[in-house]
């Protein structure tokens, strides 16, 4: 089961597309929103296409943490606009980073808030649960709620993985 609200964030260290080493608890105080994924599952393939939508939550970190070797890592940003304020970071196998967070499957989201604690966890590709994610991000950020998945939008409902 992966951690739960109120859990703290284990001191997990990624790797940067570079291989700078990429800890992935909040630094400075900023709530972060971790994104565990394979781009070979086809629910990671939407949620890493509506990634990108959390940019509009001022104050959040959003970081892509891919199960995958650095260079099928930069395609799937790549293919996905995965920019700034974006970061695509490695969790190499034997996938340390992703046994610490207790992900068990891909997408994993986990939002934490500015102090390293849990705010809130979701598996799989959930149009609702995305979007409350992203208002669960901007209530942390001190910010206006924002839909990072319209009803209208191209994304479906749901994504089996």
């Amino acid at each position: 089961m992966p951690l739960s609200p109120g859990d703290r964030a284990p001191p997990a260290v990624a790797a940067e597309l570079s291989g700078r080493p990429a800890p992935l608890a909040p630094a400075g105080g900023r709530p972060r929103l971790l994104l565990f994924y394979r781009a070979d599952c086809g629910a990671s393939e939407v949620a890493g296409s509506v990634l990108p939508r959390f940019g509009a939550v001022p104050g959040l970190d959003v970081l892509a943490v891919s199960q995958d070797p650095a260079p099928a890592a930069a395609a799937f940003a790549a293919d996905r606009g995965l920019g700034p304020p974006v970061r695509v970071v490695v969790d190499a196998e034997p996938f340390a980073a992703s046994d610490a967070f207790r992900v068990r499957s891909t997408p994993t989201w986990v939002l934490l808030d500015g102090q390293g604690a849990v705010a809130a966890v979701a598996e799989g590709w959930s149009r609702d649960d995305a979007n409350a994610l992203a208002a669960a991000a901007a209530r942390l950020c001190g910010a206006s709620p924002v839909v990072v998945a319209p009803p209208d939008g191209p994304e479906p409902a749901l994504r089996p993985g």
